[in-house]
């Protein structure tokens, strides 16, 4: 289900999407926001809806507001191209306000290449990092909000996902990132980081 079905009134609700709802209340009760019976009653309903609209009128009250501008970059929109690094016996970083598309292919053969999606336009349907490291790294840096699945392989060398789950809970229809491929005698590394101010112009 992607995240505009929130607004069809009979939208069957996914697991993904209860379990972002439960990770809400479980941190408004952490927090002091919702005292334990609260968050209790909150999660029997969660798990009890079958829509969407049921399961998000137990959070709307807890969604965070969106981080200041100078924290953020303007969201994409969806029509941006697929794209890719490439990097031989060099180092290659991008980081910064850049839209990698649905699909961002990275090569490392014997160099690195750091991808620092903090401030990246994550398509709003998901973003795919394809990564293929010969006897080469590649680090990949995901803000504190991005639900990241990682599924690749490490062939004589690793494929590790270090980021942990997200620190700061993902608004509805938030983009998710999947990170998958290979590495041969190499390495690839998903880390997350807070964000910090966007430098100016």
């Amino acid at each position: 289900m992607s995240g505009s079905d929130w607004g069809v009134p009979h939208a069957r609700v996914s697991e993904v999407e209860r379990e972002r709802a439960a990770r809400l209340v479980r941190a408004a009760v952490a927090d002091g926001r919702l005292t334990l019976a609260e968050g209790d009653r909150r999660l029997a309903s969660i798990d009890a809806a079958a829509y969407g609209h049921e399961v998000r009128s137990h959070t709307q009250d807890l969604e965070a507001p969106p981080p200041p501008d100078e924290y953020r970059s303007p969201a994409a929109t969806g029509a941006e191209p697929r794209t890719s690094s490439f990097s031989l016996l060099r180092a290659t970083v991008r980081r910064g306000q850049w839209a990698p598309g649905p699909e961002h292919s990275v090569v490392a053969f014997m160099g690195g290449v750091e991808l620092d999606l903090r401030h990246a336009r994550l398509d709003p349907r998901g973003t795919t990092i394809r990564v293929v490291a010969i006897m080469g790294g590649v680090v990949i840096i995901v803000g504190p909000d991005v639900e990241v699945r990682c599924d690749g392989r490490g062939a004589m060398g690793g494929f590790a996902d270090l980021s942990g789950p997200p620190t700061t809970p993902p608004t509805f229809g938030a983009p998710s990132l999947h990170v998958t491929g290979a590495a041969i005698w190499g390495g690839v590394e998903v880390r997350r980081r807070d964000r910090e101010a966007i430098p100016p112009a």
